[in-house]
């Protein structure tokens, strides 16, 4: 008594579509010729056969616009964080500047609320401009 396996639609599917693919990728048979075998073996499916682009080469990068910096008035008064934002630094080094002196100044409203006018951080980004090394 022998045993009769077929393979179901689903495993078929698969297993040609493997073989194709791995014709492809040995150089045997082209993409166009590649396709045409999918589309003759399954006119269902012809139109979810697409091209993949190779990602490496082909991948169109994001276009990352550079978020536009708020819009400050002169006496607006700033958080070590948006400060820091504004002179590209970061708010621990912000603290270091008022710890040791030499930072933009600044103004301390309470035991822990230190804040930033935005006219002493241009200022400060003024009085730090230098035309050489030797003005230091």
């Amino acid at each position: 008594m022998s045993q009769h396996t077929s393979l179901s639609s689903r495993d078929y599917t698969a297993f040609a579509v493997h073989q194709v693919a791995m014709a492809f990728r040995a150089g045997l048979i082209d993409l166009d010729y590649a396709r045409e075998l999918l589309a003759k073996e399954f006119p269902q499916h012809v139109a979810s056969i697409k091209r993949k682009r190779n990602t490496k080469s082909h991948k169109q990068r994001p276009v990352r616009r550079k978020p536009r910096s708020p819009r400050y008035q002169s006496n607006d008064l700033l958080t070590p964080e948006q400060a820091g934002k504004v002179l590209s630094l970061s708010p621990k080094t912000l603290a270091n500047m008022r710890s040791k002196g030499g930072g933009p100044d600044f103004s301390k409203l309470s035991n822990r609320t230190i804040r930033y006018r935005y006219s002493d951080l241009k200022a400060f980004i003024a009085q730090s401009t230098k035309q050489n090394t030797s003005q230091y």
